[in-house]
């Protein structure tokens, strides 16, 4: 952040569409926090043994990853921390772990799907279990893209950032152009390490 920083244009101040981002952040660790309290978190590792006590765990850590990281990154856009963007990258690993993991226990010991299991064939259960398995890679994909090119195109996270290094930590728009900022950048020996 930089030393008695005075903003002079409306992008130079935390808002749009990454003050939400800020906000949804922190309700989403919020929500996570509660899942990991909730009888379906921590709590009903209990129910579990073996090999699925060890997906289970895996599962419940990459919840826990995920919401360390969300509160992370939060913090490091409103202190205008350039290694946020690669931060909120690393939050997709998790979320990748996770979905693999569901996707193994369902393989290996069935999906979880109480409802449809009092009503349906298990064919269908298992149908349908595996395809929700499946489908549950492309939100984080779908995310990460969004991301990427929020983090390219944004002139209002590029003013606010003050410099384009945010673009070159971060993995994967590391070699793009950072777009041109509303207003020219702070001197560099105003910012402070």
């Amino acid at each position: 952040m930089k030393k008695d920083y005075n903003p002079v244009h409306p992008y130079q101040k935390l808002g749009g569409w990454l003050l939400l981002i800020v906000i949804v952040t922190f309700i989403g660790a919020l929500s996570t926090a509660i899942n990991l309290l909730s009888k379906d978190g921590l709590r009903s590792l209990q129910n579990f043994e073996g090999g699925r006590l060890w997906l289970e765990l895996l599962i419940q850590l990459c919840w826990i990853y995920a919401g360390a990281l969300q509160v992370t990154y939060a913090v490091m856009i409103i202190k205008r921390d350039p290694r946020f963007g690669r931060t909120w990258q690393l939050i997709y690993i998790g979320t990748f772990l996770r979905a693999l993991a569901r996707l193994v226990m369902g393989l290996s010991y069935g999906f979880p799907t109480p409802a449809l299991a009092a009503s349906g064939s298990p064919e269908y259960v298992y149908a349908f279990g595996l395809t929700n398995a499946i489908v549950a890679f492309l939100p984080p994909i779908v995310n990460l893209l969004l991301l990427t090119l929020y983090l390219k195109k944004s002139v209002r996270v590029r003013t606010y950032m003050g410099s384009g290094k945010y673009l070159q930590l971060a993995f994967f728009p590391r070699n793009a152009e950072a777009p041109v900022p509303m207003v020219p950048d702070a001197p560099a020996e105003q910012e402070e390490d």
